[in-house]
């Protein structure tokens, strides 16, 4: 061991520490870990021997000071003082795997791994394991409690983790599962801060907190506890509860020196869920979709031609199409045009013919996804899913679920699995937060918990969701394009399914058929891909701009955006392959015919650059092919 002799640290001295460390096997990433002798906080608060604390490293630099943890439980005594190391375990991994589906055709999974074994010095002499995990993209650590005579049960009241931040960091805080995000000093954030948060240091090293793994564990929020302190601790939304032991949620930090990269190395959460647990993923298909919105039979016909013409994969019937969705009474499986539990005609769709919807949509080669809200999963999941595996029905998108807790987390993740069985993909409404969980269970395609194209966000807010939702996987932004309503040009927007990475792509929400969705520059939409083999994040700022490239096969898609300030940026196709030459279709804001979209090509190699000025809240977009 060695012994380290801290300064003062922002906020903390700590007198007298025995450290253990582990670096990423790239050298970058640092956490140390120790038990305090003594420590005193700038605001006279005491922690007695023993107190468990860790910090990070990002290339020399700090990301995170030494920070507390530990746990508050019921019934027994706490868990987070009067701590003795009494054995440490290394361990080295390095494989790389190929997910079902994704923004790249392999991830890697490598890192180092130290595992620290405590014992409490004081009766009743508990166990508690601390678990670290350093790669190349970040760090993780969970805790574990053994299971120990006397000790069967395990209610955690409050998980004591903290992330203590230099001084003068930055933090991108939201609240609320639809929430916008701000820019503010970490002692500025309020009680019940949303997952992923993403932070800057005066250093310049950028990180995103989140979560991994709780599947059986209550979902995690952010707060300030200390007044003018630049220190965050956990929150559970409600209490842990395990029996003969216990194992936590991953707390998890992608670190990098550029934000775009948090984006690019989002695999990190997927590394830390088990693998694929279905023998057979051949079924499960990602693709665009469309919304209708009458939920009549002759414009879901009519919706089913246009998603054919345009390789639109799925059409979606939303909320309502089997009665009063929030309501116990309506049943999910009805397929005529009376609800069985009123023997009235379904409310506001008297005409829909579910079964000739259905079969026209198989012959056109598109397939249907149905709405179903929570009230209705949880009477009817078990005669529905295999009703609607029988009809020939894709998906479902379950509706206004209940999160939070850990039996509300173990619910609709159990939805999920059940969904699996049924050969039925799942795109969650709302407030659920992508954990990894589709590595388990790839047929999760996707999930709100975003500020999407409902809330008809401006260009600020598009520009920072990169760097910021986007850490965490795909996100059900549900792309709009002819609404009039949105505050975006239309090169803006033509750009987003490919930024915004989504299994189950949403286009056009909440839109009609018009004449519209005719427009030239629609064409890039056609049979674009949602998975890809590689991503690359070409240029960004937090807030203020984004450019990303996507290959499937050997096409490649790039789309740029910017905020409300117009810009010029330039492009590095340094990207493409050396030994080929490309036809490159490129969509911008005409500037001579506000509301239009400019249409060009060119030939290009990856020595070209192309530049881009950009109209307040535009974008631009290339499809660029082999010759």
């Amino acid at each position: 061991m060695k012994r380290l002799f801290l300064g003062i640290l922002a906020i903390c001295w700590v007198i007298g520490v025995k450290a253990q460390e582990v670096f990423s096997p790239d050298g970058k990433i640092n956490v140390r870990f120790f038990l305090s002798e003594k420590v005193s906080t700038g605001n006279q608060r005491m922690y007695p021997e023993g107190t468990p604390y860790y910090e990070v490293l990002y290339d020399k630099h700090s990301f995170l000071l030494p920070s507390r943890m530990g746990f508050d439980l019921l019934g027994t005594a706490e868990m987070k003082h009067y701590f003795k190391v009494s054995d440490i375990e290394y361990a080295e991994h390095n494989f790389v795997w190929k997910p079902c589906y994704g923004e790249k055709q392999e991830y890697p999974d490598k890192y180092r791994e130290m595992k620290v074994m405590l014992e409490e010095t004081l009766y009743p002499y508990r166990k508690l394991y601390v678990i670290f995990r350093t790669y190349n993209e970040g760090i993780a650590f969970r805790y574990e409690i053994p299971y120990q005579s006397g000790f069967e049960k395990v209610v955690i009241d409050k998980e004591l983790t903290e992330f203590a931040f230099p001084k003068n960091t930055s933090v991108w805080e939201s609240h609320g599962h639809e929430g916008k995000y701000y820019k503010v000093y970490p002692f500025e954030v309020k009680t019940d801060c949303e997952l992923p948060l993403t932070c800057q240091t005066p250093q310049g090293v950028y990180g995103v907190i989140m979560e991994a793994g709780n599947n059986h564990y209550p979902r995690a929020y952010l707060e300030a506890p200390y007044r003018k302190e630049d220190i965050l601790r956990i929150s559970l939304r409600g209490e842990a509860k395990g029996e003969r032991g216990m194992v936590t949620a991953w707390r998890v930090i992608s670190l990098a020196d550029e934000p775009g990269k948090l984006m690019e190395q989002n695999y990190l959460l997927y590394n830390l869920n088990e693998s694929c647990k279905l023998a057979d993923t051949s079924w499960i298909k990602p693709g665009t979709a469309m919304r209708e919105t009458t939920i009549s039979t002759p414009e879901c016909l009519k919706m089913i031609d246009y998603c054919a013409s345009m390789g639109i994969s799925y059409m979606i019937l939303d909320w309502g199409w089997y009665g009063l969705a929030n309501s116990h009474k309506s049943d999910p499986s009805i397929v005529n045009v009376t609800n069985p539990a009123t023997g009235q005609p379904i409310p506001r769709h008297p005409g829909l013919d579910l079964p000739k919807v259905i079969n026209y949509g198989k012959e056109k080669g598109v397939g249907l996804f149905l709405y179903v809200n929570r009230q209705g999963l949880e009477r009817y999941a078990d005669k529905i899913f295999p009703l609607y595996q029988k009809w020939g029905i894709k998906g479902i998108k379950p509706g206004f679920v209940n999160v939070g807790n850990q039996e509300w987390q173990e619910w609709i993740e159990s939805i999920v699995a059940k969904a699996a069985k049924y050969n039925l993909l799942v795109d969650i409404h709302d407030a659920y937060r992508p954990n990894g969980f589709s590595r388990t269970y790839p047929n999760l395609l996707t999930q709100e918990g975003i500020h999407g194209n409902e809330q008809v966000p401006n260009a600020d807010h598009n520009t920072m969701l990169p760097f910021t939702r986007f850490t965490i996987g795909a996100g059900d932004y549900t792309p709009g394009y002819t609404r009039k309503d949105l505050q975006t040009t239309f090169a803006h927007r033509l750009a987003l399914p490919v930024i915004y990475y989504s299994p189950a792509q949403f286009l056009f929400w909440n839109e009609k058929l018009t004449d519209e969705h005719k427009r030239p520059e629609l064409d890039f939409w056609k049979n674009i891909p949602t998975v890809w083999q590689d991503t690359k994040f070409l240029l960004g700022e937090i807030g203020e701009y984004a450019v990303v490239a996507r290959r499937s096969g050997t096409t490649w898609y790039v789309g740029g955006i910017t905020n409300t300030n117009a810009r010029c940026l330039q492009l590095d196709c340094s990207f493409l392959s050396s030994d080929k030459k490309y036809i490159a279709t490129i969509y911008t804001d005409d500037v001579e015919v506000p509301g239009k979209i400019k249409i060009t090509t060119r030939k290009i190699t990856l020595k070209t650059k192309l530049s881009f000025m950009l109209q307040r809240s535009g974008g631009f977009s290339l499809k660029i092919m082999e010759l």
